[in-house]
């Protein structure tokens, strides 16, 4: 977070299990951190105001990691549209608003490179932002994403909260989600890839249009 934390601190990792804050937590503590306050989606529901109000209220965190949020690839975004905007949005907004009326120090949220521009000139530039259409893949992720980033400016900029956001890139590790219905595009390679060598099999088949990602929608299809 620009700064090194008091190794006291106390540190909320909101989505612990998931591949960017699961590696986060294991950072944290090989760097000595030991006060993490971690809860499972089955202990704090982050789509649920109220949940997510008492938490803060209870636990009081110094600093906010916010890496949770519903995610999916293409085929996911595609078919639950409804499903990627409404929780995001409601993850977003009820921990990053809790986060300022109780008191934390700083937050970081992760947004995604998918905020940018579809045809975004490359490469992408920060003043991209908001510049033209979204990637129709993944648009409803993309603006609930864009609505975080806003709401952290907006804050920061009318009360002074210390939010900051950054947008990871190409992630993929052990951690990750590697269904070949529902991950992003490197995991469900790097399975297919796995599988056909583990096979002895010959061939690999990957759809998609064969054109570079920044010309083609149909760039993901595993």
């Amino acid at each position: 977070m620009n700064e090194c934390l008091p190794v006291a601190a106390k540190i909320y990792v909101a989505g612990h299990r998931g591949l960017v804050g699961g590696a986060l937590v294991r950072a944290l503590r090989a760097a000595g951190y030991r006060n993490l306050v971690l809860r499972r989606h089955d202990e704090l529901d982050l789509t649920r105001q109220a949940a997510v109000e008492s938490f803060f209220a209870r636990e009081r965190p110094q600093y906010v990691f916010l890496a949770v949020a519903r995610v999916g690839g293409i085929d996911a975004n595609k078919s639950q549209p409804a499903d990627f905007i409404r929780d995001n949005l409601l993850i977003q907004d009820h921990v990053i608003n809790a986060a300022h009326r109780h008191g934390v120090q700083k937050l970081l949220f992760l947004g995604s490179s998918c905020i940018y521009p579809r045809l975004a000139p490359q490469p992408i530039r920060e003043e991209a932002l908001l510049s033209g259409p979204l990637e129709p893949t993944n648009e409803w992720y993309a603006v609930a994403k864009i609505a975080g980033i806003k709401l952290c400016q907006a804050l920061r900029m009318q009360y002074g909260f210390n939010a900051i956001c950054a947008m990871p890139t190409n992630l993929y590790e052990a951690g990750d989600n590697f269904d070949l219905q529902s991950s992003h595009v490197l995991p469900a390679l790097i399975r297919k890839f796995h599988e056909a060598k583990q096979a002895h099999a010959s061939t690999v088949v990957v759809w998609g249009s064969g054109t570079p990602c920044y010309v083609s929608p149909n760039r993901g299809q595993i």
